[in-house]
């Protein structure tokens, strides 16, 4: 069973919450385009990149331009998407107090280190967090990509992280290419395929 956790919840301990249920709640707004259930058809552009060997994962139909990012770091510093272009981006909304960000951060540590190199970067948002718990949790997993805190889930709520992991792959121009909500497998054999095809210019 996939699940995520409600980005509402302000306990340490989240509620694993089937995804087809808040699927059946929510249909988002982004980017001006109609985003709809997970679950439901949908007429998705052609690729030459199979977004789907990740099964969370959706095409975007449209590769509209994503929505600014501006926060501040547990450091003290300000970081924004802009710092990242001529890169691809995996965007990743989290929280200390989500079982599933637990399990799939370590696996985009791994992911990290094999492609920083290569003009791959993860940027972590942690969603309505407090600054010391997310700095403990940073530190207890020993992640070494940029982490950005939005502790009003301003941000999160443009990119419709009303759940929690959400993830996002942006191109290097600022484009959403793809989304996901839920946890993945980021350093299988099938998410490092789908990285270098992007490196190596495929869409």
């Amino acid at each position: 069973m996939e699940v995520y956790c409600v980005a509402q919840i302000k306990s340490i301990k989240c509620s694993p919450v089937k995804l087809k249920s808040i699927h059946r709640l929510l249909t988002l707004s982004l980017f001006g385009l109609s985003v709809v259930s997970l679950s439901a058809p949908a007429a998705w552009a052609q690729s030459k990149v199979d977004y789907k060997v990740i099964p969370i994962l959706q095409p975007m139909k449209d590769t509209a331009p994503t929505p600014e990012i501006n926060l501040g770091t547990p450091d003290g510093k300000k970081i924004s998407l802009k710092d990242f272009r001529g890169k691809i981006v995996l965007l990743n909304f989290w929280a200390s107090w989500c079982v599933p960000c637990r399990e799939e951060m370590p696996a985009m540590e791994k992911l990290y280190q094999e492609y920083k190199d290569k003009n791959f970067v993860i940027l972590a948002v942690a969603v309505k967090d407090r600054k010391q718990d997310a700095v403990d949790f940073v530190k207890e997993l020993k992640l070494t990509y940029p982490i950005a805190l939005d502790p009003d889930a301003k941000v999160g709520q443009e990119y419709g992280a009303w759940g929690l992991p959400v993830s996002y792959l942006i191109g290097p121009k600022g484009e959403a290419l793809a989304r996901g909500w839920g946890p993945a497998d980021w350093y299988g054999p099938a998410a490092r395929k789908l990285i270098k095809d992007l490196l190596d210019g495929k869409r």
